[in-house]
C-alpha cells in the first residue's frame, strides 16, 4: 500500500513539476540580463543627466521607466582598467592593471572568475558583442564565460566606425580589428546592435544574459552625416560655434594642458545619437518579443567624456562633462563619473532617482543577486551590491578608491594620482608631485575649492584611509619602459 502510495505521489509530482516547466511562472523565473556598456559616454553626454544638446530619448525613457543614479562612478578613468573592474568586481590595481609588472598576456586573467561565468553555470545564456579589449588570443570573452563572442577582440577602437571597419594591408588583407562580412556604409553602432537583435531572438525561449558593449563613442569621432547636419544645423539656431577639427574656441587652458567647456562637436553629437537609437532598437524587441517584464537592463559607461588633452596633443576632443572637472584619463569626477540607469519593470520603481554612491566593481555582486545567485566575494573582491538601492534603500556605500599610476600627461593631461570618496568628502594624492588636495562634492561637485590646508586634520584622517587601502591592496607602481615595450603594451 505504501509502495502503491509512493508511486502515485510521484507521478503527480513529475506531472506538477513537468507543468511548472512548460509553463513558466514570469514572477519566479529567472530574469534576463541585458548590460549595454557604452565606451567613454560621459554622465553628462545625456540629456536625462543635463545636456542641452545631445538628444537621447530613447535613454530617457529608460530611466523614466526605471532608477537613475546620480552618483554612479568607473572605478578607473580608462577603458581597460574600468572594465578589468566591472567583470572581475574587483579594483584593477589587484592585477596590476593598467600596465603593472603584474600583468600577464591578458588584462584581466584568466583565473578572474566573471560574472558570466556565475551566470553561465546556474543555466543562462551567455552572450558579448562588442568591445572585450581585455585580453589577446586565448583571453576572449568565450574564455570568460560567455558562449558566445561577435567582434570583440583586443582592439581599444575601430580604425573606422564604417564598414569594413579596419585598416587593409597592402595586399589587401583584413590586419585585425574585425574579420567579419558587411556591406558598403555599414555603421559600426547599427552593425553590433544588429548582432544583439539577432541573439535575443535566438534565446528568446530560456535566461539569457547579454552584454551589448558598444565601440562607441569612443575616437574615432565619425558620426552618420545626417546625423552631422541635423546637428550643425540645431547648433546654428542655438548661436553654439562649431567645434573646430583641433582648437576649439570655447578650451580653457591650464598647467596641465587644454579642457573643454561646452558641448559643440556635431559629430559626437550624432554619435551619441546613434548610440540612443540602439537603445530603442534592443527596447522594442525585447517588447515585440514578449520579454520585456522579464528583462533587466542596465546601462553605464566605462568612464567619463573625452574632454582634456595634454599640453602638446593636437588630439580632437569630443564633449564637455561641465560641471564636473577635467575628463577621460583624469580621477577628477569629470574622468569618473557615469551615467546609471537601471529598469527592471514590477521590482525597480519607474521614474525613482538614487543618490547612492556607486562604482564600477558593484555591477558583478548586483548581476549575481539579480539572477538569484548567492553573492561570491571571493570572486568579486571589492564589489558592493546595490540592489538594496535598487530597493529605494539610501544607506550610504562604504569608501572608495582609485589608483592611477600610469598617467599620459602627452595625451589627456593627467598625472599619477589616487583617491579616495567617502560620503561627501573626496581627497586625491597626486603622489608624484606631492600635492594633495580636499574637496566636499555637496558643495562643490566642479572639485574647484580645495580645502587640504583649510582642514589639515580631515586631509590626514582622509589620506590616512586611502594610504591603508593602497598597503592592503598592494597597488603597484609602474616603471619606466622603453618605446618598444610601450607601443606593446598600448591601450585606450
Amino acid at each position: 500500500m505504501k509502495n502503491s502510495l509512493f508511486l502515485l505521489f510521484s507521478g503527480l509530482s513529475l506531472f506538477t513539476c513537468s507543468q511548472a516547466v512548460a509553463t513558466p511562472d514570469k514572477s519566479t523565473s529567472k530574469p534576463n540580463v541585458v548590460m549595454l556598456l557604452v565606451d567613454d559616454f560621459g554622465r553628462q553626454d545625456l540629456s536625462t543627466y543635463g545636456s542641452n544638446f545631445y538628444e537621447t530619448p530613447n535613454i530617457d525613457q529608460l530611466a523614466a521607466d526605471g532608477m537613475k543614479f546620480d552618483n554612479a562612478y568607473a572605478a578607473h578613468p580608462r577603458c581597460v582598467p574600468s572594465r578589468v573592474a566591472i567583470f572581475s568586481g574587483s579594483y584593477p590595481t589587484r592585477y596590476g592593471v593598467p600596465q603593472g609588472e603584474r600583468v600577464g598576456k591578458h588584462h584581466l586573467p584568466l583565473s578572474a572568475v566573471t560574472f558570466g561565468e556565475h551566470l553561465k553555470e546556474a543555466g543562462y545564456q551567455t552572450g558579448y558583442i562588442g568591445k572585450w579589449h581585455l585580453g589577446k588570443e586565448g583571453g576572449d570573452p568565450t574564455k570568460q564565460g560567455f558562449d558566445s563572442s561577435i567582434m570583440a577582440g583586443h582592439w581599444g577602437a575601430p580604425p573606422s566606425y564604417y564598414f569594413p571597419y579596419t585598416k587593409m594591408s597592402k595586399s589587401g588583407k583584413n590586419k585585425g580589428f574585425a574579420k567579419v562580412e558587411g556591406s558598403e556604409e555599414e555603421y559600426l553602432t547599427d552593425r553590433l546592435t544588429d548582432e544583439a537583435l539577432t541573439f535575443i531572438e535566438q534565446k528568446k525561449d530560456q535566461p539569457f544574459l547579454l552584454v551589448l558593449a558598444h565601440y562607441a563613442v569612443h575616437t574615432p569621432i565619425e558620426g552618420k552625416p545626417a546625423l552631422v547636419k541635423k546637428y550643425k544645423t540645431k547648433m546654428k539656431k542655438l548661436g553654439i560655434a562649431n567645434a573646430g577639427p583641433k582648437s576649439d574656441a570655447d578650451l580653457i587652458k591650464d598647467s596641465t594642458g587644454y579642457h573643454k567647456t561646452i558641448q559643440n562637436n556635431p559629430d559626437y553629437a550624432a554619435m551619441v545619437e546613434s548610440v540612443d537609437i540602439s537603445v530603442g532598437r534592443i527596447e522594442q524587441q525585447l517588447k515585440k518579443l514578449g520579454l520585456e517584464d522579464n528583462t533587466i537592463i542596465i546601462l553605464t559607461s566605462d568612464h567619463g567624456g573625452l574632454s582634456s588633452r595634454g599640453l602638446k596633443s593636437n588630439r580632437v576632443l569630443a564633449t564637455s562633462n561641465n560641471p564636473y572637472r577635467h575628463g577621460k584619463g583624469w580621477i577628477y569626477d569629470g574622468g569618473t563619473r557615469v551615467p546609471l540607469i537601471v529598469k527592471w519593470p514590477e521590482k525597480v520603481k519607474a521614474g525613482s532617482i538614487s543618490q547612492v554612491q556607486v562604482t564600477g566593481t558593484d555591477h558583478y555582486p548586483t548581476i549575481l543577486q539579480m539572477a538569484g545567485l548567492s553573492l561570491a566575494p571571493k570572486d568579486h573582491q571589492d564589489g558592493v551590491s546595490y540592489l538594496a538601492a535598487l530597493n529605494s534603500d539610501e544607506t550610504p556605500r562604504k569608501a572608495m578608491f582609485w589608483h592611477s599610476p600610469a598617467a599620459r600627461p602627452s595625451k589627456t593631461g593627467d598625472t599619477n594620482s589616487s583617491a579616495i570618496i567617502e560620503g561627501e568628502w573626496k581627497l586625491l594624492d597626486f603622489w608624484s608631485t606631492g600635492k594633495v588636495e580636499l574637496y566636499n562634492l555637496k558643495d562643490d561637485k566642479s572639485e574647484a575649492n580645495n580645502l587640504a590646508k583649510l582642514m589639515p586634520e580631515k586631509t590626514a584622517e582622509m589620506l590616512a584611509k586611502l594610504t591603508n587601502w593602497k598597503d592592503d591592496i598592494d597597488a603597484h607602481t609602474v616603471k619606466k619602459k622603453n618605446k618598444k615595450s610601450k607601443k606593446k603594451s598600448k591601450s585606450h
